[in-house]
C-alpha cells in the first residue's frame, strides 16, 4: 500500500506470517527511508509516539478538519481490531485494542464515553 500527499510518500508492508512491519517513507528531497516493526517493539512506538501527540497537544484548542481531509477525507476508513475489551487499572479504565500483535491502550472515562455513545443515537 503505497501512500502520497504531494511530494512526500510513504508504504506500509506486513509480512503474511505478522512478524514484520515495514513502513518506507520518502522524503521532499528524495530520499527513501524504511523503518522495520517486529510485533513485539510496535506497541511501545505506537503508544510513545500518541502519548507525545497527546502531551503535545493538550493545551491547544481541538484540531478541526476541512470537509475532504483528514478523517473526513473520503478515503479514511475505520481500522477494526480483531478484539476490543476493557478493563480497569490502578488509575480507571482502560480499552485494550488488539490490531494481531499490536494491543493498542486508551485511558477512558467511561461517562464521557457513555455520554459520546448516546449522543449518536439521540
Amino acid at each position: 500500500m503505497v501512500k502520497r500527499i504531494g511530494s512526500k510518500a510513504w508504504r506500509v508492508h506486513v509480512t503474511n506470517d505478522g512478524e514484520i512491519v515495514v513502513l518506507g517513507i520518502r522524503t521532499e528531497t528524495g530520499k527513501e527511508y524504511e523503518v522495520l516493526f517486529s510485533v513485539i517493539d510496535s506497541t511501545p512506538i505506537l503508544t510513545d509516539l500518541l502519548g507525545d501527540m497527546v502531551r503535545t497537544h493538550k493545551d491547544k484548542p481541538p484540531r478541526t478538519f476541512s470537509r475532504d481531509a483528514g478523517p473526513n477525507h473520503s478515503k479514511s476508513v475505520p481500522v477494526q481490531p480483531l478484539s476490543t475489551k476493557i478493563h480497569r487499572d490502578g488509575e480507571g479504565s482502560v480499552l485494550a485494542l488488539d490490531f494481531g500483535g499490536t494491543v493498542l491502550k486508551v485511558r477512558i472515562d467511561p461517562a464521557q464515553l457513555q455520554q459520546s455513545l448516546s449522543e449518536l443515537t439521540t
